[in-house]
């Protein structure tokens, strides 16, 4: 069994296409023996001029896409205007991060800026620190009422006139 050897392209099979600078191009057809080899079937001219407008057709749709991709890159930030973007985002997470630990452990909006960390995990654990200071620092005096470290005044009413100091003319 002898291999058929692959025709060269005379003038009757190649067609003239125009490329993307205007120029024409001489591009070689299959013959359908050839195609036929490949896919078990044989496809006439018509088949093969079809099937090159639509490889046109998607050539064009990608030319279309690359040119607006460049257009998108001529109109992107520099990277000193985008890094500035992505830090002013990070402060605003930061900020928010502090705002939700603040509320979570009901620390006063003063207190609320003054959580710090470098990671979210540090920025918790010292709103946690904070928050338990908070609560602790009571000095003896509690929520209304009055201080219990206090020494009680009598309510004998001889013990407080004698308490009142008298002024001699």
């Amino acid at each position: 069994m002898a291999e058929n050897p692959t025709p060269t392209p005379t003038d009757s099979q190649t067609e003239h296409v125009p490329s993307d600078d205007g120029q024409e191009a001489q591009v070689p057809t299959e013959t359908p023996e050839a195609e036929g080899q490949d896919d078990g079937q044989e496809l006439d001219a018509d088949a093969l001029r079809a099937e090159l407008k639509t490889a046109r057709e998607q050539a064009a749709r990608y030319r279309v896409k690359a040119r607006e991709t460049a257009e998108a890159l001529k109109a992107a930030k520099t990277p000193e205007e985008y890094q500035t973007v992505a830090d002013r985002a990070a402060e605003l997470e930061t900020e928010l991060q502090r705002e939700r630990l603040a509320r979570k452990y009901s620390l006063p909006d003063a207190l609320a800026a003054r959580i710090s960390g470098a990671d979210d995990d540090a920025r918790e654990a010292d709103a946690k620190a904070l928050a338990e200071l908070f609560r602790s620092h009571g000095g003896g005096v509690g929520r209304g009422g009055l201080d219990p470290s206090a020494t009680p005044v009598s309510s004998d009413p001889g013990e407080l006139a004698a308490s009142i100091p008298r002024a001699r003319r």
